[in-house]
């Protein structure tokens, strides 16, 4: 069991490396052996049942997914209309889906965080010359304003009273 009190506490089984997450209402202060392994035997579950059919002679599966059914195969990932049954698919279905919604599949956290890291690294280099030049367009602003007001009072004090 790691972490604090909470939900994202992960509890670890002596089976392996399958992780579970505990419950809103488990507390992992006082968890017990009994209800870590039930959460353990779920997430098991949970894997066992992923798969909802497999063609033979292709690498195209229909899975159950967090979000629902989807179909891979292993490189892209496809969507499953929702007015279709994913048991009853067939292959000519299944490979007409991948090529109208097939998206590449992700390749884990690690990379994209890598990814955003590079990308703010990259704009923080741009933004300091962005900075510079927005602050001198600023000060030639703010120089224009005092010279029309300059010559608005100079024409007000030239002219005479009547």
């Amino acid at each position: 069991m790691y972490g604090d009190s909470s939900t994202t506490t992960r509890v670890r089984g002596a089976r392996g490396s399958v992780y579970a997450s505990l419950k809103k209402e488990d507390d992992p202060y006082t968890v017990e052996l009994a209800r870590a392994v039930e959460l353990i035997e779920e997430k098991e579950e949970i894997a066992r049942n992923r798969i909802i059919k497999e063609f033979d002679g292709s690498d195209i599966q229909v899975l159950n997914g967090r979000y629902g059914p989807y179909i891979s195969d292993g490189k892209l990932n496809g969507r499953i209309p929702k007015d279709r049954e994913p048991a009853s698919l067939t292959l000519e279905e299944v490979t007409r889906f991948m090529e109208e919604t097939g998206k590449p599949m992700r390749k884990g956290f690690g990379k994209k965080a890598a990814k955003k890291v590079a990308a703010k690294k990259t704009v923080t280099k741009k933004a300091p010359a962005k900075k510079a030049a927005k602050k001198a367009a600023k000060k030639t602003a703010k120089k224009a304003v005092k010279k029309t007001a300059r010559k608005a009072t100079k024409k007000v004090v030239k002219q005479p009273a009547a």
